[in-house]
């Protein structure tokens, strides 16, 4: 492991990419018992741009697991993106006194192939393959990715012509992860 980062590699069958993503979440989040008023997903991104969806879609579905205590942010019907970003965290930190935040969005990388997964913690900057970036606070930081970070006309190219099918394949580990790991540590699911 690099820079502290937990990897779930591509080339990993589905079944074992699964079973790898599930026990680094664990890791990851081990601290989310500690007296955290809410679980908020941030699923970042846009349905506009193929390779930019893989938040979305994981967001719509974990939707489905939404309660008083899990609260999930971005979905195919109701994007989380760049332009919204800055005023929805803002309200999540006026609405929420302790979140446990896990943020998920696509990647493009100079060390990653695609489709691999990586977790992380701390700070995290969103629109940084366009040459944008809000930079934010989240506990945990799952990144999908998604095509390798050239220059910004590339780094859209990347983004557009991305398989559908990997990022829904990515899409359906991460989500299931999730929700594995909360069963797991019995956080209201």
């Amino acid at each position: 492991m690099q820079n502290n980062n937990l990897y779930c590699k591509a080339n990993l069958d589905e079944e074992d990419k699964n079973q790898l993503l599930v026990k680094e979440l664990e890791y990851s989040m081990k601290e989310i018992e500690k007296g955290f008023s809410h679980l908020i997903l941030l699923c970042v991104g846009t349905d506009l741009i193929i390779g930019d969806s893989v938040g979305p879609i994981i967001g719509t579905k974990l939707k489905k697991i939404e309660n008083e205590y899990i609260k999930v942010f971005g979905t195919l019907s109701n994007t989380l993106n760049f332009n919204n970003a800055r005023d929805e965290i803002n309200k999540i930190y006026l609405n929420y006194s302790n979140p446990y935040i896990i943020t998920i969005d696509a990647a493009l990388s100079n060390f990653n192939e695609v489709g691999d997964i990586v977790i992380d913690k701390g700070f995290i900057k969103i629109g940084k393959a366009l040459e944008k970036s809000i930079c934010f606070y989240s506990n945990t930081n799952i990144k999908c990715v998604v095509g390798n970070n050239v220059s910004v006309k590339e780094n859209l190219n990347q983004l557009k012509n991305i398989e559908e099918q990997e990022i829904h394949a990515m899409a359906n580990i991460v989500s299931s992860g999730i929700q594995k790991v909360l069963n797991k540590i019995n956080i209201y699911v």
